[in-house]
């Protein structure tokens, strides 16, 4: 059997040799965590909170300028991807919930550990359900749109948590 055939068929591969396209998976993965079969969107949101943690110790403008940097390469990663897949949303792609999960975090401002938690975990919720306005597709670029619902739900979740992180501080 090949390798393609024992592929779960929402996993993607690169289907061919491309640098580039190499690139595109490992970041789009988030290094291979869009591999895992349980809760890899879940996973990846918790592998924000070390790289958030690291970011607190610097300038809010550097803060910005990572969280920009990450949100474009998720958005061109994403494409390059789902191109490659021929997929609208492959579920292999998780660079997109990092993306999200890091709006809510900056957002919140936070160094207690709880509100993190709490802003990760209804981060999660409105990225699984997509309530309005997270269901909201802003764009034919397929990119930007696996994207836009991730930053939405995050900025979203932030803004809700914001009151509670600012009292609990």
């Amino acid at each position: 059997m090949s390798d393609d055939a024992k592929a779960r068929p929402d996993e993607c591969r690169p289907r061919r040799e491309s640098v580039v396209l190499a690139g595109s998976y490992l970041a789009a993965t988030w290094f291979g965590v869009g591999y895992i079969r349980f809760g890899a969107g879940t996973i990846a949101t918790a592998t924000t909170l070390p790289l958030y943690w690291l970011l607190r110790l610097e300038p809010m403008q550097l803060q910005l300028a990572v969280a920009g940097l990450i949100a474009a390469l998720s958005v061109l990663c994403a494409h390059l991807v789902a191109a490659d897949c021929g997929q609208d949303d492959p579920q292999t792609v998780v660079i997109d919930e990092v993306t999200g999960a890091l709006v809510t975090l900056l957002i919140i401002n936070s160094s207690l550990l709880w509100i993190q938690l709490a802003a990760l975990a209804l981060f999660r919720l409105f990225d699984i359900f997509k309530p309005w306005p997270v269901d909201v597709a802003l764009g034919r670029h397929a990119g930007f749109n696996v994207v836009s619902d991730d930053v939405i739900a995050g900025a979203l979740s932030g803004l809700l948590m914001l009151p509670v992180a600012h009292f609990a501080s």
